[in-house]
């Protein structure tokens, strides 16, 4: 897979949302249509067909039990981003780039305040003040600073 095709696959906060749920362990097809589909207002079967998108890409792998499908993140997942990163960073290196010497430089996320955690522990870029909403017709999208 390409690194384009792997940010356009990870780019879709529904298709993100679920690389979130799958984070925290395994879940069935169920648990993660009813998890995203409170957050975007979305039907189980599309639900499903962002499942099968990272499923054919690899990113997450499905176990089959009787009628129950369970999902858990695919070891690929991190190899692709990590190779993302890898590129981006050898991208900057002939340019001269002397900036990524600190976390602050280099964009990196501060810890989140003990506040934005959600109950059981988790935070994540959307639940960032920073970040607004912005209605669309499909789900909610992000946006950071008016992008």
């Amino acid at each position: 897979m390409t690194h384009a095709a792997t940010l356009a696959l990870l780019g879709s906060p529904i298709r993100w949302r679920i690389v979130e749920v799958l984070a925290s362990g395994p879940a069935t097809a169920g648990e993660i249509a009813d998890e995203i589909g409170s957050s975007f207002r979305i039907a189980r079967e599309s639900a499903s067909k962002h499942l099968q998108l990272l499923a054919r890409a690899g990113l997450i792998e499905c176990e089959r039990d009787m009628s129950t499908r369970l999902y858990r993140l695919s070891p690929r997942l991190i190899g692709a981003l990590q190779a993302l990163v890898d590129r981006l960073v050898a991208l900057r290196e002939p340019a001269g780039y002397d900036d990524l010497g600190t976390e602050a430089s280099a964009g990196l996320e501060p810890a989140p305040h003990p506040d934005e955690l959600d109950g059981d522990g988790c935070w994540c870029i959307r639940k960032a003040q920073e970040l607004a909403p912005v209605s669309t017709r499909a789900s909610p999208m992000y946006t950071l600073g008016g992008w």
